[in-house]
């Protein structure tokens, strides 16, 4: 019995020493727990897709007091955003960021209640006051024209800039753009988001960085809009169900058959969950799909296919080109001439064109193929058989004559032909290269972003900060309803499959710098990869790519090269701009 008692009391005295260390580490750095709570809530999809995620640490009073010491001009800045209206996407950054003036019981969406909610609770204790602006000169509202727009305001340093751009940086397609826009607001003291947590966040503000240790692209839950900018391939689940008799062998082992109640679909999730998706594995599926209902013996719009693409619009082919599986750049830390790493980094190009003519075969294979099509409208929206645009692609995907409705972004699924679907659909990745790659979600536009202004002082950029922490602390909520709304039917029983693959999704943000140094490079949009392999109709291959890719290499990595040399010597929020208080 006092062997007993003297194990037992050991044991208190362990759990009583392991509570007090745990106690010390929380009250160790205010800052440090102050970030903690959004990187576990705010940029884990785990949390966020399936069930809302909650605060557990309640750390605003103390940072809110931090922000009392500040005079009220660094508490009141502006929030500038896009109008812009597109075939691709309708912006809707009013209603997830800005919210409404009011709400009515009955009359205000749940969503917009949400942002409503914690927009006014953020203001409140943070005691900042936010003002919101349209850029809505329809002069502007070319995205070059704006990019050019934004640089004249930021160097300007007009007093009445605004602090932060929202949706109104298009890519990096001007290399003056990082002269004007981009804000190293990572190296302002106080700066309360954490990137140092795991996470596609971290993942994804890394890849763009062009140093390793800033981020010069503000990004969380709060912009829904990067959410809605993800790439996706969007498939008829019903169809597939219907058809598993054909289908079946195109995934299915060979000999393999469903186990008893079991369908295609969900053993299609369980492929792609895997890693099992492949280019290969969606030739092989549409031309299992494949009906010739008009009995040309050839693929048009009018059979039953299993994929469409857009040759007019480069999305499409931009989201198939980037989200293989491949990387395409290669980073090389930057020491100085003491050997020591300078944070800096040197970013490549492909040393020849093998990497780029096995993305452009992988596409091939299917386009190649029957029960595949390619269009060439002059109206992207065109919504006929005779005018078949991205509109009737989606169309006739809502028909159940089109298994996949194409790659696009979770946005589209916003659209009539979408939320007016009688079939159940659901979503997926887009194919990888091999199953030995990793999946690779591209965020097709860093303009689904936000941008601080580099005129913007160091007292005005931590408050800024605090605010954007608070919201991304509470905006799970918000995404998790816009995913409730977009995919009409994820409140049906079998929808952990879409879950899941959502938060395959979501986590797949695994180098996205390839696509924003593509776009920074470009000379013209045809020496762009995947303008390329648009403008060749997707059926391009490795062979035909060698030539092509000599010829604009060079050039090429001397704009890279070019922009680096511009990035390392911006501002950075550490450094008082001219004129600030």
């Amino acid at each position: 019995m006092k062997n007993f008692t003297r194990i037992l009391a050991l044991l208190l005295c362990v759990v009583l020493l392991a509570f007090a260390f745990a106690s010390c580490g929380k009250n160790k750095n205010k800052d440090a727990s102050a970030t903690t709570t959004a990187a576990n809530s705010g940029n884990s999809s785990k949390s966020t897709t399936a069930t809302p995620a909650t605060t557990t640490v309640n750390v605003w009073p103390s940072i809110a007091k931090e922000m009392d010491e500040f005079e009220s001009v660094n508490k009141n800045f502006k929030i500038v955003l896009d109008m812009y209206t597109s075939s691709e996407r309708i912006a809707k950054n009013q209603q997830y960021i800005e919210g409404p003036d009011q709400v009515e019981p009955g009359v205000t969406s749940s969503i917009e209640q949400l942002v409503y909610e914690r927009n006014k609770a953020a203001k409140e204790l943070l005691g900042v006051n936010v003002s919101y602006d349209y850029w809505n000169d329809q002069n502007l509202h070319k995205w070059g024209q704006q990019s050019k727009q934004i640089i004249q305001v930021v160097q300007g340093g007009a007093a009445d800039a605004p602090d932060l751009f929202v949706m109104m940086v298009y890519d990096m397609n001007l290399a003056l753009l990082t002269q004007g826009v981009f804000k190293d607001y990572m190296s302002a003291p106080g700066a309360y988001f954490n990137f140092d947590s795991d996470g596609w966040m971290k993942s994804w503000m890394e890849s763009l960085s062009f140093t390793q240790d800033r981020a010069y692209i503000l990004g969380s839950d709060y912009f829904v809009d990067i959410v809605r900018a993800m790439g996706i391939l969007p498939f008829n689940k019903d169809l597939m169900d219907e058809n598993s008799t054909k289908l079946a062998s195109a995934i299915l082992p060979e000999g393999e058959t469903l186990g008893t109640g079991e369908t295609l679909s969900e053993y299609f999730f369980d492929y792609v969950d895997t890693g099992k998706w492949t280019w290969d594995t969606l030739g092989k599926l549409c031309q299992a799909i494949w009906v010739d209902t008009d009995g040309n013996e050839q693929s048009s719009i009018g059979d039953t296919l299993g994929i469409i693409t857009d040759r007019y619009s480069g999305m499409p082919a931009a989201i198939m080109f980037f989200s293989t599986g491949e990387l395409l750049t290669t980073t090389t830390p930057v020491e100085d001439a003491m050997g020591n790493d300078t944070g800096m980094v040197q970013i490549n190009l492909p040393a020849d064109s093998t990497v780029i003519g096995t993305i452009f075969d992988a596409v091939k294979s299917v386009f190649g193929g029957q029960g595949a099509f390619v269009t060439n409208d002059s109206t992207s929206s065109g919504n006929t058989i005779d005018q078949p645009g991205i509109a009737y692609h989606y169309t006739k995907f809502a028909e159940n004559t089109l298994l996949f409705a194409g790659p696009c972004l979770i946005s589209a699924l916003e659209s009539e032909q979408f939320q007016q679907m009688q079939s159940i659909y659901s979503v997926v990745p887009l194919p990888k290269v091999s199953a030995d790659k990793q999946y690779n979600t591209i965020i097709h536009n860093t303009s689904d972003a936000g941008a601080i202004n580099v005129n913007t002082n160091p007292q005005k950029v931590r408050t800024i900060s605090a605010y954007l922490q608070y919201c991304t602390e509470n905006s799970p909520e918000i995404r998790y309803e816009f995913l409730q709304v977009v995919m009409k039917y994820k409140n049906t029983v079998y929808d952990q499959g879409t879950d899941r693959m959502l938060n395959l999704i979501y986590d797949s943000v695994t180098n996205a710098r390839d696509k924003a140094i593509e776009d920074a490079a470009e000379k013209t949009s045809e020496d762009r990869y995947h303008g390329a392999m648009k403008n060749h109709g997707f059926t391009w291959g490795a062979s035909d790519v060698v030539s092509w890719y000599e010829g604009v290499k060079s050039s090429k990595q001397t704009k890279v090269n070019n922009v680096l040399s511009t990035w390392y010597t911006l501002p950075t929020s550490a450094t008082e701009p001219a004129g600030a208080e």
